[in-house]
């Protein structure tokens, strides 16, 4: 008998590593598939004769064996596409998968690691599927995931209990509980419950979940879930919440958050407030603000200096208004001599950031050589580029 793991690469900033298991019954070994999500982002084009050419190569391996590699072109941006990978004979327990994105036009290698986890059943005559997990994908650290699981009851048997928990990267239990049954059909039964997300570190976690008869475990399956920065852009915190808006919200939207009575009157101005910017109303989510939370997260992880939260950084407040620059230009190394303009002389590391719509250069000069990049431009020119892209898009 053979069980099937499923692992996913997703393109997020580069891709990333995900997975969920089938359980190996006894004397049994699992197989796994290994699927490559890539994005535009990944990879560099060239141009040919035939249009915009991407080249590509992937390799993995599983406990530093089974080696497998795939390469191949996009001709004019078809993105995102998909590599999948195949391996037979997983043992139950922990293994290794190792996966390399190789860019054949830059040389630029990308590699991610990730312990998975194939689980053993006890119950010879019970099976199950794969866990699910909603939504897909990255999630924030706030609200719920949601729990699906068939398990598959061999003939007379009871209706058996199951429980779920979410281990961290130390593969300590941070939340857990018990999924509730339903018998949807003759042998069929599907588990479900709701995992609360809210307080949890970013961070990769591990979800788990069993079916037991008695101390016996019979059926169990796992998955992995990668838990992104929970952003207070809801007046929990008003201060909070104004920091992170600030960028991107009028003075009168500012004041009247501040002015706000309670949490309740918070939580209504800044539905408001992302609604009034909801590109595609019709729709269930707001890309706005979903596209929003991914810059904070590069804020964050990028333009932080000792002391300063990269919100609060010249690069961070141009990246919250306009997103990631067309090109970016870095010459850490120095090279940029002040004028007499702006009253200092000398040979400083900078960065440069080119925008195509609407056109704009902005200049970021490192003056301390401390690593904290001021812009050299005046605001007013970044603000009427935010201005005119946010009347565009609307």
């Amino acid at each position: 008998m053979t069980s099937v793991a499923l692992f996913t690469v997703l393109a997020l900033t580069g891709f990333s590593l995900s997975w969920n298991s089938l359980p190996a019954q006894t004397g049994a070994t699992g197989s796994a598939q290994v699927t490559v999500f890539i994005d535009e982002d990944d990879l560099l084009a060239a141009s040919t004769n035939g249009g915009l050419v991407t080249s590509y190569e992937i390799t993995a391996t599983v406990d530093g064996g089974g080696f497998l590699r795939r390469s191949g072109s996009v001709v004019d941006g078809s993105f995102p596409f998909v590599e999948v990978l195949s391996y037979n004979s997983l043992t139950a327990g922990g293994h290794i998968v190792s996966v390399a994105l190789t860019d054949l036009e830059s040389g630029a290698v990308t590699r991610r690691e990730e312990e998975i986890f194939i689980d053993s059943s006890s119950g010879s005559n019970w099976s199950s599927g794969g866990l699910r997990v909603s939504p897909e994908g990255s999630l924030r650290a706030s609200g719920f995931a949601s729990l699906s699981w068939n398990v598959y009851a061999p003939a007379d048997q009871e209706v058996p209990s199951s429980a779920y928990a979410l281990l961290d990267s130390r593969t300590d239990i941070v939340r857990e509980g018990w999924l509730v049954g339903e018998l949807r059909d003759e042998g069929v039964v599907t588990f479900s419950a709701d995992v609360s997300l809210n307080y949890l570190p970013r961070g990769r976690y591990r979800i788990t979940v069993a079916a037991m008869q008695g101390e016996s475990v019979v059926c169990s399956s796992s998955s992995s879930i990668v838990l992104l920065d929970s952003w207070d852009v809801w007046g929990d915190d008003a201060d909070e919440t104004v920091t992170l808006i600030r960028p991107i919200a009028t003075t009168h939207e500012i004041s009247e958050l501040q002015q706000a009575g309670g949490l309740g009157d918070r939580n209504s101005v800044m539905a408001d407030f992302w609604s009034r910017r909801d590109p595609y109303p019709a729709t269930r989510s707001n890309e706005y603000l979903e596209q929003y939370l991914l810059r904070l997260d590069r804020i964050s992880r990028d333009f932080s200096t000792t002391g300063v939260r990269g919100i609060n950084t010249d690069r961070g407040v141009v990246y919250a208004k306009l997103g990631e620059p067309d090109i970016i230009g870095d010459y850490s190394m120095g090279g940029l001599v002040l004028n007499e303009d702006y009253l200092q002389t000398g040979y400083y590391p900078y960065i440069k950031w080119e925008y195509f719509t609407p056109s704009l250069s902005l200049t970021f000069v490192d003056q301390d050589g401390y690593g904290f990049y001021e812009l050299l431009e005046e605001w007013e020119t970044v603000n009427r580029a935010f201005n005119s892209r946010e009347e565009w898009s609307r």
